[in-house]
């Protein structure tokens, strides 16, 4: 059966556009246009006015058990990993073939050095100890059915209070020569702006994390002339609570609505965690992407999900309003979501609304490429072509199973900072 949805304002992952009315026939869009789409025998969807989106792309997260029908709760569709160990993934991946969960491209264990980061959370995995692992490594991410590859580098200057290995600028090389042979593109973990700039010259494709030092525009122009596109992770400042000592999501009533009482409890107690006494300034990251986005460096939202303060799904909307405050406009901000990472991932099937593309869809209420807050009031989501259900997620198993592999991970990661910093006294 055909689905035609009528009297929406629709925005194609780029702009907003003349048409008001989008045809669904299985899991592709059939045509976009008028009122003379709908045709008898449709399933007809009116749009009241709201504002079509292509299906959001996180283009960063780290998998939880259950976080892609999580995420397809807020309106993502796709998610793209940056680490998670073989048996999450699995389970992710097979979760997400179906309508009711986000799709799941993965990098599977990415390349660090024996010791380095992460190994707080996901050890033991496999380590990249020179040059001569790259081939071998490559090959057993491809195996394991790799989307991308991930790598971490951090310059000798990036030492604070837990400084941990990291490979080497050869070593970096030679993982990004082996994945571009096999196909896969290459997202590298980096933290300063010298680490950045380092990268280059290794032939990396995409720059995890914006920069948490300031980025000169000199850097700016070099990341830009080498074509590396970079996934802004601002939501991180989400991980440490705002006035009132009230974690930021909490404070946004439309997601804090969608969470449920679980999630909510988490974030609660994250805001009560110790916490340095100096905590990070994000003054730098935010006028990071600014500067990188006028020098013409892609920028792509990816929330760094789950680390404390963000949630699956959740914490894409608090990174569109996060893009918009540094400077994108916010039809910028809705292409990082959709068809700006379509277009650096290679995902030419969806992030746009076209005819022939997947049926991957949010319909939000409200004008999201005016006031960019409107895209947390998800009106329905498409994935697919069929119309999930927002609201079996909360309290389901996949939801406790979830909870409990962010608790256990949460736990791994404090018995190993206070093994560090003895003088860390609780969570």
């Amino acid at each position: 059966m055909a689905t035609t949805i009528t009297r929406v304002r629709v925005h194609d992952g780029r702009q907003l556009t003349e048409h008001t009315a989008v045809r669904l026939i299985g899991d592709r869009i059939d045509a976009v246009g008028g009122p003379e789409l709908l045709r008898a025998g449709d399933q007809h969807v009116d749009g009241c006015g709201g504002t079509l989106l292509p299906g959001l792309i996180d283009a960063h997260v780290h998998l939880l058990p259950g976080a892609p029908r999580q995420g397809l709760a807020f309106g993502v569709t796709t998610v793209l990993d940056m680490f998670s160990k073989p048996d999450t993934v699995r389970q992710a991946v097979a979760q997400g073939a179906g309508p009711d969960a986000a799709e799941v491209r993965s990098s599977g264990i990415g390349a660090t050095a024996p010791g380095g980061h992460p190994s707080m959370m996901y050890a033991p995995f496999p380590y990249v100890t020179g040059p001569q692992d790259a081939e071998a490594f490559v090959a057993e991410r491809l195996a394991e059915g790799a989307h991308h590859l991930k790598v971490f580098y951090d310059d000798s200057t990036n030492g604070g209070p837990m400084p941990m290995p990291s490979l080497d600028l050869p070593t970096v090389a030679a993982l990004v020569s082996a994945a571009h042979r096999a196909g896969l593109l290459v997202v590298a973990h980096a933290t300063t702006a010298q680490a950045a700039v380092d990268l280059l010259s290794t032939g990396v494709d995409v720059l995890a994390h914006v920069p948490f030092d300031p980025v000169t525009e000199a850097h700016a122009r070099a990341i830009s002339a080498a074509g590396v596109a970079v996934i802004a992770t601002l939501s991180v400042a989400d991980g440490f609570p705002g006035d009132g000592d009230e974690m930021p999501l909490l404070a946004e009533p439309e997601l804090a609505r969608r969470l449920g009482p679980a999630w909510s409890g988490v974030l609660q107690r994250q805001a009560q965690r110790w916490l340095p006494p100096q905590l990070p300034d994000f003054t730098a990251p935010a006028a990071n992407v600014g500067l990188l986005h006028d020098a013409g460096v892609p920028i792509l939202a990816g929330t760094d999900a789950p680390n404390p303060g963000t949630v699956h799904g959740a914490s894409v909307h608090r990174e569109l309003q996060r893009l918009v405050a540094a400077g994108l406009t916010p039809e910028e901000a809705l292409a990082a979501a959709t068809a700006r990472t379509a277009e650096v991932f290679g995902l030419a099937d969806r992030g746009r609304i076209r005819p022939g593309l997947r049926a991957d869809l949010v319909l939000v209420d409200g004008r999201p490429d005016h006031d960019i807050t409107d895209t947390q009031r998800v009106a329905a989501v498409w994935k697919h072509g069929i119309r999930a259900d927002l609201d079996t997620y909360i309290g389901s198993a996949d939801e406790q199973a979830g909870l409990a592999a962010l608790r256990a991970q949460t736990d791994k990661v404090i018995a190993a900072v206070r093994d560090l910093l003895p003088g860390i006294t609780r969570e």
